[in-house]
């Protein structure tokens, strides 16, 4: 049943829909086995809160069974055997669904009408992928993250130096557990330095059909002075530095630094992306009122959609139109939006009012048009 994957657009369709006695709850876990027990108290508890809410609001003793019924099938679900660092739960009287995320969500638990698609959206357009190395005398180590999985070694197509003496000498067997100490100390910054350049060019190969165009970037696990060798020596991608010794680092480990620091790296990317947006003002291929935003949405005329998914706007949209009607007791609109954008082949950035710094930024919602409305 738990999901291990983002949803696909006809799930967001799904789940963007009306369902009575709607609870949403994000609920921040770990992937580490002796923390399994709390991830799941942190949802259970967000869950009490949930029933104890829908109780003041008088519903059925039939319909919290109901959802007790949903409960215990999220409780029982495999998803608690295989946690990342964030749950997506989705609960009604009559169906339930978990995602399973890498990346830090946080918090959160809604009831209604409608399920919170907000946090999920950010997930689905956010950027969650790069690529890390582990780099020392004694070796190195190539890694991978996603969008749906935590960080995993990669396992390499070609034959490099196990470490700073087999790489600059003649060694083509690789092995983590292999270590052996440079002889002497004149001319060992030389060596490292000579190491540094060839890791980098192993790491362009094997990075070459993955990412052709190097737009992941990379977090360099290492320590001085095998950390600045390093960034001299990969002019291909932008690299993050991690300093500390990384030779006992667990993937775990790895995978929390990275998701510590790909918001503020998408934060920049988007702040950037409405740079580039803002150059169409003057050609009429910008639109920042909610209701033009629609409009375009359903024509297929967004090309990228940044909006601030924490705001809440309710009512509804017209599929055929765009046309929008304002009302407490509607969906979320923003969300609705994003659905049709993606649904029509447009990039969608969900981001907090602060990652965007231009002027031109409401604190809403500004699209990038295809053509200009007419």
């Amino acid at each position: 049943m738990a999901r291990f994957e983002l949803p696909t657009l006809d799930t967001l369709r799904d789940l963007g829909r009306p369902h009575e006695n709607a609870i949403t709850i994000y609920a921040e876990t770990s992937p580490a086995p002796d923390e399994r027990e709390g991830s799941a108290l942190t949802a259970k508890s967000a869950f009490d809160r949930a029933i104890r809410t829908l109780r003041e609001t008088g519903i059925r003793h039939a319909t919290e069974t109901a959802l007790r019924d949903q409960w215990e099938k999220i409780r029982n679900d495999e998803a608690w055997s295989r946690l990342s660092r964030s749950v997506a739960i989705f609960l009604t009287p009559v169906f339930s669904e978990i995602f399973v995320l890498p990346n830090n969500l946080e918090n959160q638990m809604q009831v209604g009408g409608y399920f919170d698609l907000g946090q999920l959206v950010r997930a689905v357009s956010s950027s969650q992928a790069a690529y890390a190395l582990t780099l020392s005398a004694n070796g190195w180590n190539l890694w991978s993250a996603t969008a749906t999985t935590v960080a995993t070694e990669l396992q390499l197509t070609g034959e490099y130096g196990t470490d700073a003496a087999d790489a600059t000498n003649r060694a083509t067997i690789r092995d983590r557990g292999h270590v052996r100490r440079l002889v002497g100390d004149e001319g060992k910054k030389v060596l490292l330095d000579q190491y540094a350049h060839r890791v980098a060019e192993a790491v362009k190969t094997e990075l070459a059909h993955p990412d052709p165009n190097a737009t992941q970037p990379l977090f360099l696990f290492a320590a001085d002075p095998l950390l600045d060798l390093y960034r001299n020596a990969d002019s291909v991608r932008r690299v993050i530095p991690v300093h500390g010794a990384p030779d006992n680092l667990r993937a775990d480990e790895i995978d929390t630094a990275i998701r510590k620091e790909i918001p503020a790296i998408n934060a920049e990317r988007s702040s950037a992306r409405m740079d580039r947006i803002a150059d169409g003002v003057s050609a009429g291929l910008v639109a920042t009122e909610l209701e033009d935003i629609a409009r375009a949405a359903v024509a297929g005329a967004v090309s990228t959609l940044l909006y601030e998914f924490t705001v809440d706007i309710f009512g509804t949209m017209d599929p055929a139109t765009g046309a929008l009607t304002r009302s407490d007791d509607g969906y979320d609109l923003l969300s609705a939006i994003v659905v049709s954008v993606l649904d029509h082949g447009g990039e969608v950035k969900a981001v907090r009012d602060m990652e965007i710094t231009h002027s031109l930024w409401n604190g809403v919602a500004v699209a990038g048009l295809r053509y200009p409305l007419g």
